[in-house]
């Protein structure tokens, strides 16, 4: 199984996904090019602990290179309020985790949705590194398509087999994903529900530098904690502090929520 592939998905293995039950809902969003698996181990625990979780797939997403290079920004920040509201019947409460991009997604909705409970973002970008992201609104009219390359920076190999994500991705996607990061890094001053941070030190797709500037402009939230990991990549949610990391997220949601568990809601988790 491969982390990056040109081949079309298998619709099975990147499908959206529904765990959990009770009132505190839970909507985990993937990374940009990525699919809903990356994060349905940290799905798995919080439902066990109560939570209604929900991972769905983005616009564009899942599918096919040449379907995301068809889409904007927008279209991946609406399919994630849809999914949310969605979430919204079934629940009296909302917070949102979100990887890399899905990240910067969820920071987005909290900016823009008040009811929001609260956030936990990982290795997530408010800018993008290097002079090519300045350069896009002209590259990407050159050059239509981008290879990600360089050695896989997770520290647990092994967390590649749970990353399904495209191995190309169109120019034109790239700077649409650059719009957002514009965009969110605008707003952070207005979020006021209460933000997690979480980023790999190992990272070599996003500087880690990001969760320090993130943190810096949650100027109105309530409260704001930033925690790094060192021998973690950029697919925390895979790599080798997953534990620690997911229980940072389920402590942090679980104190921001007053919505008691219900007994019998528990599910049964994957071996």
């Amino acid at each position: 199984m491969a982390a990056r592939t040109d081949e079309p998905f298998d619709p099975a293995v990147v499908a959206p996904w529904e765990i959990g039950g009770g009132q505190r809902g839970c909507l985990l969003l993937h990374g940009f090019a990525g699919t809903p698996p990356e994060l349905r181990r940290l799905g798995e625990r919080l439902a066990g602990s109560g939570w209604r979780c929900r991972g769905p797939l983005l616009a564009g997403h899942g599918t096919t290179p040449e379907r995301l290079a068809a889409t904007r920004w927008t279209d991946w920040v609406e399919s994630a309020r849809s999914a949310l509201d969605s979430l919204r019947r079934h629940c009296d409460s909302v917070s949102l985790v979100g990887q890399s991009a899905g990240g910067a997604i969820a920071l987005h909705l909290a900016a823009t949705e008040p009811d929001i409970t609260a956030v936990a973002c990982l290795a997530t970008p408010v800018w993008l590194s290097g002079l090519a992201p300045r350069l896009l609104p002209v590259l990407k009219h050159l050059v239509r398509w981008d290879r990600p390359g360089g050695e896989v920076d997770l520290y647990r190999l092994q967390g590649i087999d749970e990353l399904w994500s495209y191995g190309r991705r169109s120019t034109t996607s790239v700077h649409e994903l650059v719009r957002l990061l514009d965009r969110v890094r605008d707003e952070l001053v207005t979020v006021r529900a209460p933000v997690l941070i979480l980023h790999g030190e190992r990272d070599r797709v996003i500087d880690p530098a990001n969760a320090g500037e993130i943190a810096s402009r949650l100027l109105s939230s309530r409260e704001v904690e930033v925690r790094t990991f060192p021998r973690s990549g950029h697919g925390l949610s895979v790599d080798v502090d997953r534990d620690a990391a997911e229980v940072s997220v389920l402590s942090w949601l679980d104190r921001f929520s007053s919505i008691p568990v219900i007994p019998g809601s528990l599910p049964a988790l994957r071996g």
